[in-house]
């Protein structure tokens, strides 16, 4: 059994115990983010039925190779067009089966389809059996957001000669684009991808460059303004490798730096750091944005502090746990998430300084590692 077959089958097992505990005879995984950490299926038409002692995967005609290549340990599937009708032939939707579907992920249209397919089974509502799972990365998923999180480091190493007066917004963000989709694939051990994954290597979201007073918004994804000398330029975005996403935030200045902008830079440093030295498996993730918010707050910066200190990392950029305020979550060796506190100051500018981790028992450790002290261009 290959290492790939070794993760299918680890969390299979894992899913199981989830739904025996549910008292369910399968799972009708729709979900293409589910499907693809349950199967490693990337195409964008699939689904996965797990019962107790088996696991199918459907698809239609346009992926039947793709999924021959990708898919392990299930039997597969192929329709001519619709999927859905598929699963009337499938043995463990039998008459009397509790059969359940992902309520997120359904529309109320399908839904009913399926009621009218699969009259004989009892089709329940579920949330979060496969997110439970997926929440702690396995050894495989770490290796790829490591790698993820190194595309993202170099693509910021890459980028900083091209940020000066007179630049574009919308320069720097497609060099990084162009960087990460191109040049990532001849960083030493990211070159050999699948070649049947055409996406293999590409930015995780729409990268965000904010220049000036811009860089106070949070989210300024770029625009055509043009980069003058003085000013704060935020960055942040992240490198995708085989599914897999990294989230970087990195903010410079070009030329020297004023007296406020290294004090307001080094506040947000701090807060970053003492949240990066206190972040272990067990703490609750509140405690954990508390932290950094304390650092922000005990110097009078709170109310500039808007939005939490981070968030899950994996298939999706924006994963499970989230790291704020409001969050009841616990953190568990094996999830991996983002640590960015910001400061935001309407009029004038904003720093933000975003790293990815992986918890651990004892602390955490560090997946990005771009450089930290003040750039100054």
């Amino acid at each position: 059994m290959n290492k790939s077959s070794t993760y299918t089958q680890s969390r299979l097992r894992a899913l199981r115990e989830r739904t025996k505990a549910r008292r369910l005879d399968a799972l009708l995984v729709t979900s293409l983010n589910n499907v693809r950490y349950l199967t490693g299926y990337s195409g964008s038409n699939g689904i996965a039925v797990i019962s107790r002692r088996g696991a199918w995967f459907l698809t239609d005609f346009r992926y039947k190779t793709q999924a021959q290549k990708e898919v392990k340990d299930y039997r597969l599937r192929t329709a001519q067009r619709q999927l859905l009708p598929e699963l009337k032939n499938l043995p463990p939707l039998r008459r009397g089966a509790r059969v359940g579907f992902e309520a997120v992920n359904l529309s109320v249209k399908v839904l009913g389809t399926l009621k009218k397919l699969l009259p004989q089974v009892k089709l329940v509502p579920t949330e979060g059996l496969v997110e439970s799972v997926s929440i702690r990365k396995d050894e495989e998923e770490i290796r790829k957001l490591r790698r993820a999180a190194r595309i993202a480091d170099s693509a910021f190493e890459h980028v900083l000669k091209f940020i000066k007066p007179g630049a574009r917004e919308l320069d720097i963000a497609s060099e990084i684009d162009y960087f990460m989709k191109k040049g990532g694939l001849k960083i030493p051990a990211l070159e050999s991808v699948p070649p049947f994954q055409s996406h293999a290597v590409m930015p995780s979201f729409e990268t965000i460059v904010a220049s000036g007073v811009r860089s106070a918004m949070p989210h300024g994804v770029a625009s055509t303004k043009r980069i003058k000398k003085g000013e704060f330029v935020t960055m942040d975005f992240g490198g995708q490798y085989q599914g897999y996403s990294s989230d970087l935030t990195r903010t410079v200045v070009v030329g020297k730096a004023t007296p406020k902008q290294k004090k307001i830079y080094n506040l947000v440093l701090e807060a970053q750091m003492q949240a990066l030295s206190e972040a272990k498996a067990g703490m609750k993730a509140k405690d954990l944005d508390k932290v950094a918010r304390d650092v922000i707050s005990s110097a009078g910066y709170g109310k500039n502090f808007g939005h939490g200190l981070g968030h899950g990392l994996g298939l999706l950029v924006h994963d499970s746990p989230a790291v704020s305020p409001a969050s009841e979550a616990t953190l568990l060796a094996g999830m991996v998430i983002t640590i960015e506190p910001g400061i935001y100051l309407q009029g004038w500018g904003g720093v933000r300084i975003e790293d990815d981790i992986v918890i651990t028992e004892g602390g955490c450790r560090l997946l990005t590692k771009a450089a930290k002290e003040l750039v100054e261009l």
